[in-house]
């Protein structure tokens, strides 16, 4: 299963995990400590995801267990305090075979941030 994760799209199979997740271990933890693990992770650095897809492929998996139909979030600072205050969290539902062409267009690499915001987030539009 995909799962996009600020501009980029992840493989959250449990089998491309290096070290899956315990399910149960984790069923106790609620989407605002989830998200707050989140905005803590791209309040250190904002480029997280890329820079250790491993860790990014965890928090977008526990995204998922505690809302299945979420396959998209986004973790965008709206200042420079590096703060998880200062990180905002958006969680959305995309089509998954959109979800997958665009996961084949990132392969061969002609998908890019001004992309995937353009066609997912829409927040240069505004």
């Amino acid at each position: 299963m995909y799962f996009l994760l600020n501009d980029l799209i992840l493989d959250i199979d449990s089998a491309h995990m290096m070290n899956p997740l315990d399910a149960d271990r984790f069923e106790a933890l609620s989407i605002d400590y989830i998200a707050l693990l989140g905005k803590e992770m791209f309040a250190e650095d904002p480029a997280t995801h890329r820079k250790n897809p491993e860790r990014a492929r965890r928090l977008a998996y526990l995204i998922h267990m505690k809302m299945p139909r979420v396959n998209a979030a986004q973790f965008f600072p709206t200042s420079n305090s590096g703060t998880p205050d200062s990180v905002d969290a958006s969680f959305k539902s995309i089509n998954e075979m959109a979800l997958g062409m665009l996961y084949e267009q990132q392969k061969i690499g002609q998908l890019d941030a001004g992309k995937i915001d353009t066609e997912v987030w829409h927040r240069m539009a505004a």
